[in-house]
């Protein structure tokens, strides 16, 4: 994949398989959103166990960052689920955080907004 995105995704500390379908997501995205994402630093990914008991590190932006932080929380069971699905959550996830939970206009749903744009990019919900 690309050595920009891997080196970027490394940063995060995500599971092997997630940061590899990321990797294909990100390396997907069109150039403004995946600027929009890489070069700010209010932006972070993490991935958890969801075993009952498991404490959960939540990455968040540092304070006093320019712009409220984003954050992208994968589960790692994704990883045992179809390419095809894992990197549709994943671009769905990654557009909730380009939107900034929004939806592309005033009145538009923010989850219909994230499916619209995943599937723009090449990743429709299987």
């Amino acid at each position: 994949m690309n050595s920009h995105i891997d080196s970027w995704l490394t940063a995060f500390g995500l599971d092997e398989t997630l940061a590899s379908h990321a990797a294909v997501v990100i390396s997907q995205l069109p150039e403004e959103v995946r600027a929009d994402l890489v070069f700010d630093p209010g932006f972070q990914m993490s991935d958890y166990d969801p075993t009952p008991g498991k404490m959960t590190w939540v990455r968040v932006a540092a304070p006093g960052a320019k712009s409220a932080g984003r954050s992208v929380l994968l589960k790692r069971t994704l990883s045992h689920r179809p390419a095809p699905f894992v990197r549709w959550v994943i671009a769905h996830e990654l557009a909730h955080a380009h939107l900034r939970n929004a939806g592309r206009w005033p009145g538009d749903d923010p989850e219909h907004a994230a499916d619209a744009l995943a599937a723009q990019w090449g990743f429709p919900r299987p």
